[in-house]
């Protein structure tokens, strides 16, 4: 370059200039407006025993669960009945009363999948088929196993007067243990999860 002239004048184009702001556009929207950022919207304030219990599931759900546990108590009771009240090799008699295997084995069966199977698990057989759980509605947990037993023994004293009645209406908290979905038990612990 001579002496005397000025150094060459280029238009601005950017460089130099401060950078904008992460996120935000540069350059005037063309007929939209442009995106608004994240507004945080503050959730109501609850603590875990302000969320209600999950809600009690519908007949339709609980009859096949019923049956499906009948089924598991009975059929095994008929076959060991069956073994055990049919006369001995060489015509002796039978060890037991067909009738008295069949309610006892039945019993013990019953037992099991109704109190001990769900103080184990939260669901017995028929139950866990059909996606469903046993829970104490007040705190929402497993309930205890003298709960479930009386729960059990309870059971057929109302299954009898159900009959007799034929109607299953209000059965719901029998000795305070609900039957609930396991989807809505799943939902209730989530909405304590993300409360705590």
């Amino acid at each position: 370059m001579a002496q005397g002239y000025p150094p060459p004048q280029y238009p601005q184009s950017g460089y130099g200039q401060q950078p904008q702001p992460y996120g935000q556009n540069p350059y005037p929207p063309h007929g939209r407006p442009a995106p608004q950022p994240f507004q945080y919207q503050p959730r109501p304030m609850y603590t875990p025993d302000e969320v209600p219990a999950p809600p009690e599931t519908s007949n339709w759900r609980r009859f096949p669960a019923i049956l499906i546990d009948c089924l598991v108590a009975v059929g095994p009771a008929f076959a060991v009945a069956d073994k055990a009240g049919n006369p001995g090799r060489n015509g002796a008699p039978a060890s037991v009363p067909w009738i008295v295997a069949l309610v006892a084995t039945g019993l013990v069966l019953s037992f099991v999948n109704q109190v001990l199977l769900a103080r184990r698990t939260g669901f017995s057989v028929g139950k866990g088929v059909m996606a469903l759980r046993v829970i104490r509605p007040k705190h929402v947990m497993r309930p205890d196993t003298w709960r479930l037993t009386r729960r059990w023994l309870l059971g057929f004293v109302f299954l009898l007067f159900t009959w007799l009645a034929e109607e299953f209406e209000g059965a719901g908290d029998i000795v305070g243990v609900r039957i609930v979905r396991w989807k809505h038990l799943r939902e209730y612990r989530q909405a304590v999860a993300r409360l705590s």
